[in-house]
């Protein structure tokens, strides 16, 4: 297998806290369910792709010998090195600067942002608890027409998330999920008409029977 020269990823537009929630949700999914989303991963992570380090959970390597591990290694480079030209074809990266050992860095363009985002909200999710703390999550918006886009992208992520609509514009939710909900009205650029508080008691026979096997 030729050799590439390697590959670094760093943008300014990335955010620690994008960064955390993507190392949270790889440490959780070790497993990649595509390598386009890996190589998302490890470019919003500032990693790099080079035959030395590579997405490690790319292909699961556990229990093969020190031949198999190896093939396996450059198997995964080559699948990663294939699918970012792949990506950058398609106009999501952009050459930044040539190092002076001969590597590239490379950042997210426009349109690679945008993927990243959505990537980012697919990634979202929230903690299940073993046991109900007896408090329901309350999320209250009012998001203007003029950011219809944003508004319907948080309301599909709120009904993926299982929250339970109680209005038009208030969701309910069992577990905590302050941060998870911040996260998503970061990403999104709606803070500004998103509010949630907790509340200790709500009466609504609809809320209680949707939730009742996790409430109970």
């Amino acid at each position: 297998m030729p050799k590439h020269r390697p590959i670094y990823f760093k943008d300014p537009n990335i955010t620690e806290q994008y960064k955390a929630q993507i190392k949270r949700f790889v440490d959780k999914h070790p497993t990649a369910t595509s390598i386009s989303k890996a190589v998302l991963a490890v470019a919003l992570l500032g990693g790099a792709i080079t035959v030395a380090f590579v997405a490690p959970g790319l292909v699961k390597i556990l229990g093969k010998n020190a031949a198999a591990h190896k093939r396996e290694q450059k198997e995964r480079y080559r699948k990663l090195w294939e699918r970012f030209y792949t990506l950058k074809k398609r106009g999501l990266f952009e050459l930044k600067k040539e190092n002076s050992d001969g590597s590239l860095l490379y950042q997210f363009t426009e349109k690679g942002r945008l993927v990243s985002k959505k990537f980012l909200l697919e990634t979202l999710e929230i903690e299940k608890q073993q046991k109900w703390d007896g408090k329901w999550r309350v999320v209250s918006f009012d998001i203007p027409e003029k950011y219809k886009l944003a508004r319907r992208a948080f309301q599909q992520k709120l009904r993926e998330l299982n929250f339970f609509p109680l209005q038009k514009s208030v969701w309910v939710h069992p577990f905590p999920c302050e941060s998870e909900v911040k996260f998503l009205c970061d990403l999104l650029q709606i803070n500004p008409f998103v509010e949630i508080f907790v509340s200790g008691e709500i009466t609504n026979g609809k809320l209680i029977y949707y939730f009742q096997a996790i409430i109970a």
